[in-house]
């Protein structure tokens, strides 16, 4: 089927509360209590993260993308 042919339909009883659609992590709290700030900002870790995979599946496409 095409992408356009599937229909995606959430059931809310399903969710559980934790469920989120956006995440975004705030690390003020911890280090104002205890000083330690992250070497790395948020951004570039996403950045690295997502350079990772697609560099990963240029490679090895066929092994992640099929069952």
């Amino acid at each position: 089927p095409l992408k356009n042919d599937i229909k995606v339909e959430v059931d809310p009883d399903r969710l559980r509360p934790i469920d989120a659609d956006l995440q975004v992590p705030d690390t003020a709290k911890f280090e104002k209590h205890t000083g330690w700030k992250p070497e790395i900002p948020y951004e570039q870790t996403l950045r690295d993260l997502l350079d990772y995979w697609r560099e990963r599946i240029a490679k090895e496409g066929d092994r992640f993308l099929t069952r």
